[in-house]
């Protein structure tokens, strides 16, 4: 049996077929040498420029989404070249877009910023705690307005310029100064107490009935109340036995 032979004319043409195939692959082996980009950047605070942790990436158009790192850095590899909208939510902060051209096998880098959202509180008062010199002037002007006993406020003491305690009363209606021989044995009665009876002490607001003397200087003492019956007496200084009316003296010294 004779062997067969190929014409001339078709090895040629097979020629030109293969040759064809190598100069111009098929569209998807084209495709598969195309080069993927990234966009990659860091979120900072529009004012601060501190790193925004934990926000919220978003390509649209893509499913995947990407939160951005304890620097405010994220990365979104594996993309076509193309335009891609940004999107980006962090807690606290205005939402942002941002329009980015990726060419083919680009890696975009970009620092994008974010405006923190406006903070509106409720307004708030704040009130300072009065300290006890402050409440106990206030309290010795209410008692003052009151009307009730005889009321001595430091701008007249400093013009009476007394030089002991017992020099302040002298005037005082009321109140009679009883004394024996030197001024260290006065005492002061009170004239509208039953039998003309000592008066209770008391200093910036404790007891002191024996211990003040009326021969003490009055440097220091920035106000003093008269209460000349028990009646007057305010019940803030009224004690068991008092039956006589209460001096009350308040001094510079005293608790603040």
């Amino acid at each position: 049996m004779a062997g067969r032979s190929r014409s001339p004319g078709a090895f040629q043409a097979a020629t030109i077929g293969l040759a064809c195939v190598m100069l111009f692959p098929p569209p998807h082996a084209a495709g598969a040498q195309r080069r993927t980009g990234a966009i990659t950047g860091r979120l900072v605070d529009h004012e601060s420029h501190a790193p925004i942790r934990g926000a919220r990436i978003t390509l649209l158009g893509t499913l995947r989404r990407v939160a951005a790192d304890s620097e405010g850095r994220f990365a979104r590899d594996s993309l076509s070249a193309g335009d891609y909208v940004l999107q980006v939510r962090a807690i606290g902060y205005v939402g942002g877009s941002w329009v980015v051209q990726l060419a083919e096998g680009e890696v975009h880098t970009d620092v994008f910023e974010l405006a923190p959202l406006p903070v509106l509180l409720d307004p708030v008062a704040v009130e300072r705690r009065p300290s006890f010199a402050e409440e106990r002037r206030r309290d010795f002007e209410r008692r003052r307005a009151a009307g009730r006993g005889y009321f001595l406020t430091e701008e007249q003491i400093a013009q009476a310029g007394p030089r002991t305690l017992g020099d302040l009363f002298r005037n005082v209606p009321g109140v009679r100064m009883q004394c024996r021989g030197s001024a260290a044995g006065c005492s002061i009665r009170m004239t509208r107490a039953p039998r003309e009876c000592r008066p209770d002490f008391v200093v910036d607001g404790f007891s002191a009935t024996n211990a003040t003397s009326l021969d003490m200087p009055t440097i220091g003492i920035i106000g003093i109340e008269i209460y000349r019956t028990l009646s007057e007496t305010p019940l803030d200084f009224l004690r068991i036995n008092n039956q006589c009316g209460t001096i009350v003296i308040w001094t510079r010294s005293g608790p603040g």
